[in-house]
């Protein structure tokens, strides 16, 4: 049976969701922006106290956005985690074809790729990365900009470097994140606009969740609607 233009709506990503990654987004491209600054200190004294207010007030942001989803939806977070740190055969086949897309975008050609859940094996691996980074950034952040006089001296050094190491490996996925988001347009429109994916998307991208978690249609007509 084939889904291609089967178009009724499926709910992936809940307001609260989306509320929660608009915050995230709009926090973390000024702490890329001025993480990046505030390492190569290209700018004049005056203009990288600046660019270090502005990563305070990021930085803040983003960790009362991380505190106030998970104080307000557990439930979704530990589901979240759950999916993200799964791991079977099937992902280590999708890697070893990086889901398909070199292929596609350099040779123009499709490869066959495993059946994935709600999301392929690369976004389980940037949201662990998000999880794991995420954390330690806001932590050690917290640490260097309060009391890092009070801390001891070797202590402040790891978590410098530490806050570091989780800025550069999270700034380098953006770009490929922000570009693959695009390209599966659908997924895009559901996690910045309305929510919703084309059951003929989900059905294509992510087979299992349809075959697993998705709540039918009802008679009357009502949006089909997974977890």
């Amino acid at each position: 049976m084939t889904h291609q233009h089967d178009m009724r709506p499926i709910q992936k990503h809940p307001l609260n969701v989306r509320i929660f990654h608009y915050i995230l987004l709009l926090s973390f491209l000024p702490l890329a922006a001025t993480g990046l600054l505030l390492y190569f200190k290209p700018l004049s004294q005056a203009g990288m106290q600046l660019t270090y207010d502005i990563h305070i007030i990021a930085g803040v942001v983003m960790a009362l956005d991380a505190v106030a989803f998970t104080l307000m939806a557990f439930d979704r977070v530990v589901l979240f985690v759950s999916r993200v740190f799964s791991f079977s055969g099937r992902d280590v086949k999708w890697f070893m074809v990086l889901g398909g897309y070199p292929q596609k975008f350099l040779l123009g050609k499709k490869v066959p790729v495993p059946p994935m859940n709600k999301y392929n094996s690369g976004q389980k691996l940037f949201g662990a990365c998000v999880l794991i980074g995420g954390t330690i950034l806001i932590l050690s952040g917290l640490v260097l900009w309060l009391i890092p006089h009070a801390a001891p001296r070797d202590v402040v050094y790891f978590l410098g470097q530490a806050h570091l190491i989780s800025g550069l490996v999270l700034t380098a996925f953006l770009p490929v994140h922000l570009f693959l988001a695009v390209y599966r347009f659908d997924d895009f429109k559901a996690m910045m606009v309305h929510g919703n994916v084309p059951y003929h998307d989900a059905a294509e991208y992510t087979p299992l969740w349809v075959e697993k978690e998705i709540v039918p249609v009802t008679a009357n007509g009502e949006p089909a609607s997974g977890k």
